[in-house]
């Protein structure tokens, strides 16, 4: 999807306070069974449990819900974040009105102007394309390859977009502690890797030209010129696409690890200046480079030999007005509208409210999320949910005791790594500074540039130095997104404020739903240090591997379980599901749900007076109800293909029976046997962890 594609379908020293926004903070409602905070009013008994599990545990959920126009699916995220868009509505709302009187640098002073400059319509309606004329002036200026590669360093770091190539800073694999250079391939206009490999006149080919060319034309082109670049730019960007790692090959962190030499690098593109390249960006070339991409740099030389420099001068000028469109003109909503409806199926643009929620997520995340954890997050939550982490863990090192697969070597060197995991709950121990960034109240695309620079600059000056990890820095884990996020380096994950509410973690229901919604995605988490790309990383969370040939072995069988029950399970009619791109997300699933029944059956036993029936459900049976009634959803056809084709994550109608089916305390709760349609083999059950 382009960047605007995306922002179309967003609806992921000690905390300070500011006791103004504590004390106006609004109270929005909390999410109730029709948003999928657990009921079993969602049930619908008239289905046996051995048959159909997802109709059992939401059938009735299902019949009633309907996908909003402005959204491409509907499930219990979906809810929550709607809850958080209402409490972030607020939020800017009460820092925008007081924008006037705040101290300059500060997180409300920064969050209202840059809402407001976003806001103003009728002077970004009035500017039409002035505000870019600087960025087009510098393109227009390169004339030679050289220029080129300079250029692109340049734009990177006033866009924090890489298109064709870039060498970036990042923390070096093979030592976590240290950083590195690191080769990018490009960025392309469209995130949907299926279209490119479609003909130039399928459907969706035509729907992405439709859009570059009406984009251009509300840019100033004529229809002509229009159609004419939209065929260079969907040829152009096919050919790169062809050349990039599949997101199967991606799946194992191996194949985009390869440090080389820069004069190695350096030859396989000739056609590129890669110092000026890294240069234009604020870094020095180093003797070593890691490579990401095993194919890509030969098509890149081969497309700069194809194509003249004025070709992919028109090219990135559709970049740069389409990484941009979203800051000029609203006359530009009207091409993005018609290609979401076209790939998608959402027939209803994003309110221009909660475009500017998307805007300050991934710009200001920080300031942000810190008057939004002022405002609705309690520390008690937070408390609770360190616990429950704590006994997730626990859980998780007793069965690595019980795994008769591993070797004594392996499991020593498992535990030692489970032991050493690191987990946070809510907001970050200190907040990241933001106060040096001049922000205005009428220069939006001046300030996502100051923005766009800061951020790179900050990392570009981490080069030479140790490795520091920002706490929920991350856009998937920032305090405000509705996600969670382990993360190899630091062997360890982050589960943001906005993710421990009502919906995932609501602890006024009975302790097996909560246990099984939250502490199901805690123990996912930590699986993922542990599947079948986590497992390369050791307790350093370097790239190396502590396994012995026949543990791997042994891994890899379990593993292709969880593959072969995916390829053959039927997502839409004709479509399987993809087990090899899925199977991380599948293992943790397993282990999430694994580890929470576990932890569950322990805190049970220390709280006997909860240890009651609900509904008529058993707390073993209320757990698995629960968790699968977290997967809940309704999505579009168009939408539902392109998660199978380009997600990792398997789709809500996979998600809500699979994991169970490797749990054999599943078949006692519900009796299920042999012959019925929820049986798995035991052979084929994952045992893994």
């Amino acid at each position: 999807m382009t960047s605007n594609l995306l922002a179309a379908l967003v609806v992921s020293t000690a905390l300070a306070i500011v006791p103004a926004m504590a004390q106006q903070a609004e109270a929005v409602a909390p999410i109730g069974p029709e948003e999928l905070n657990f009921s079993t009013a969602n049930m619908d008994t008239a289905i046996s449990p051995s048959a159909d599990f997802r109709r059992y545990t939401s059938g009735t959920w299902l019949d009633k819900a309907v996908i909003p126009p402005k959204l491409p699916d509907v499930n219990v995220f979906s809810f929550m974040q709607e809850h958080v868009t209402e409490q972030m509505l607020a939020v800017i709302a009460n820092a925008a009105q007081k924008t006037p009187g705040a101290a300059k640098g500060s997180p409300a002073q920064q969050v209202g102007d840059l809402y407001n400059s976003f806001m103003d319509l009728a002077a970004i309606n009035a500017a039409g394309m002035a505000p870019l004329q600087p960025a087009l002036d510098k393109l227009d200026a390169v004339a030679s390859l050289d220029d080129l590669a300079t250029y692109l360093g340049q734009n990177g770091r006033a866009t924090a977009s890489f298109i064709l190539a870039a060498i970036v800073p990042n923390a070096d694999r093979a030592d976590s502690k240290k950083m590195a250079l690191w080769f990018l391939s490009g960025d392309l206009g469209l995130n949907l890797p299926a279209v490119y490999e479609q003909a130039e006149d399928s459907a969706a080919a035509i729907a992405y030209q439709t859009f570059i060319r009406d984009t251009l034309v509300v840019a100033g082109d004529s229809k002509e010129q229009a159609a004419t670049t939209a065929s260079l730019v969907f040829e152009l960007e096919a050919k790169l696409h062809a050349g990039k790692a599949t997101p199967v090959e991606r799946v194992d962190p191996r194949n985009v690890y390869n440090p080389v030499s820069f004069t190695d690098l350096q030859a396989q593109i000739p056609e590129l200046d890669l110092t000026l390249l890294a240069r234009g960006l604020g870094l020095e070339p180093e003797a070593t480079v890691v490579k990401t991409e095993p194919r890509y740099l030969n098509v890149l030389s081969q497309v700069l030999r194809d194509y003249s420099l004025d070709d992919i001068k028109t090219y990135l000028r559709f970049r740069l007005i389409e990484g941009n469109a979203s800051y000029l003109s609203t006359d530009f909503e009207a091409p993005m509208d018609a290609l979401v409806l076209a790939l998608v199926g959402v027939a209803q643009s994003t309110p221009r409210e909660e475009k500017a929620q998307a805007l300050l997520k991934s710009n200001l995340g920080h300031p942000l999320s810190r008057l939004y954890v002022d405002a609705y997050f309690k520390e008690d939550t937070r408390q609770t949910a360190l616990e429950m982490m704590g006994r997730i863990k626990a859980a998780f090192l007793e069965r690595i005791k019980t795994r008769t697969w591993l070797s004594e070597e392996t499991r020593a060197a498992a535990t030692k790594k489970l032991e050493r995991l690191v987990y946070r709950a809510g907001y970050p121990d200190e907040w990241i500074d933001y106060s040096a960034v001049d922000i205005r109240p009428d220069d939006l695309i001046g300030n996502i540039t100051r923005l766009n620079e800061r951020s790179i600059d900050v990392e570009v000056a981490k080069m030479g130095k140790p490795v520091v990890h920002e706490q929920f820095d991350d856009s998937a884990t920032l305090p405000i997104s509705i996600n969670a996020g382990y993360n190899t380096a630091i062997n360890g994950f982050e589960v943001p404020a906005a993710m421990l509410q009502p919906g995932m973690f609501d602890v006024s229901q009975p302790a097996p739903v909560y246990f099984c919604r939250l502490g199901a995605v805690l123990g996912h988490e930590m699986t993922h240090g542990f599947d079948s790309g986590g497992r390369l990383f050791d307790a350093d969370g370097n790239l190396r591997d502590w396994w012995t040939p026949e543990d791997s072995e042994a891994f890899e069988a379990e593993a292709q379980k969880l593959v072969d029950q995916a390829n053959a399970f039927e997502v839409l009619p004709g479509l399987m599901g993809n087990g090899p791109l899925d199977v991380k997300e599948n293992m943790a699933d397993y282990g999430g749900i694994t580890l929470a029944y576990d932890a569950l059956t322990t805190y049970l036993e220390e709280h006997p007076e909860e240890n009651v029936m609900t509904d008529g459900l058993t707390p073993t049976q209320l757990c698995f109800v629960a968790f699968s009634q977290m997967w809940a959803n309704k999505a579009t056809d168009q939408y539902t293909a392109f998660l199978v084709g380009n997600d990792n994550h398997a789709t809500g109608s996979y998600r809500s029976f699979a994991a169970l089916q490797h749990v054999d305390a599943f078949y006692e709760a519900f009796g299920i046997k042999e012959g019925d349609a929820m049986w798995l083999a035991p052979d084929k059950r994952v045992h893994a962890w």
